[in-house]
């Protein structure tokens, strides 16, 4: 038999531990119904006031997991750094992009720039990049490239600072002390102190996409300074890279690979 819940008016109560708003229910049940349902349920019968509360949950329904599987990846990152060295991180995403491949990123050398530049921007948005993590960030176009700004980004740039929503310490630092860089590598723009984590975005993006196809998929402006956005740059035509972001990551620009 279902143990019933507090019967109110309202679609959620605030949980004094979590510190938060959670979604309640009639019974016991109700707490297996997805949220989204709800949500649907509260427009058609026109209660608004509830439906906005209700968005307002979702944003907040899904930190925990996504910040969960971001933080697991970065200790399973520092777990390989510190027991086989930090060298085997770059085998690791490696491998990792290989499998990503066979669906997500499978999916980009299809696009055009202008179509990989709107698949980045609805990834960006559900990676809750941005402040108040709502999923914001600028977007501009250049003459020769489309520009992303995240200040900061939903992941790396997240875990560098301390939590705007949460207030959760930065993971580089105690208690987690995640592992950044102990010197410089090709693998992360020649830099040393770079987040684990950070480096799957030249990895996968620029040192992989020139493998593969002769030019990056798009290119990020790492900053040492963590309260300083992340940019990535998507230039709208592979010629018009610069040679200089062939040549810190220890490749060469060669137009005839262009494809």
């Amino acid at each position: 038999m279902e143990k019933k819940l507090a019967d109110k008016d309202s679609v959620l109560e605030f949980s004094e531990k979590l510190g938060r708003n959670i979604v309640k229910g009639k019974k016991l049940g109700d707490h297996g119904k997805n949220t989204y349902g709800k949500l649907k349920q509260l427009i058609r019968k026109g209660n608004t006031k509830e439906a906005l509360k209700l968005v307002d949950y979702l944003h907040m329904e899904g930190k925990g997991l996504h910040d969960l599987y971001c933080d697991w990846t970065y200790a399973d990152m520092d777990y390989v750094a510190e027991k086989f060295g930090e060298e085997e991180v770059y085998h690791m995403l490696r491998n990792a992009q290989s499998v990503l491949a066979k669906v997500f990123y499978g999916r980009i050398p299809k696009l055009s720039v202008e179509e990989t530049v709107v698949f980045f921007a609805e990834a960006m948005r559900a990676h809750r990049t941005g402040p108040k993590e709502k999923g914001d960030f600028l977007l501009r176009e250049e003459d020769d490239r489309y520009v992303m700004e995240f200040d900061p980004c939903g992941s790396g740039g997240r875990m560098r600072r301390v939590g705007e929503v949460d207030q959760t310490p930065p993971r580089t630092g105690p208690p987690f002390n995640l592992g950044r860089t102990k010197k410089p590598y090709l693998w992360t723009w020649g830099k040393a102190g770079v987040p684990y984590y950070c480096a799957h975005c030249c990895v996968w993006h620029e040192i992989m996409a020139i493998e593969a196809k002769g030019y990056p998929t798009k290119i990020t402006e790492y900053s040492d300074d963590p309260n300083v956005p992340c940019v990535w740059l998507f230039y709208k035509k592979p010629e018009l890279v610069p040679e200089k972001y062939f040549k810190r990551i220890g490749m060469k620009k060669d137009p005839s690979r262009f494809k």
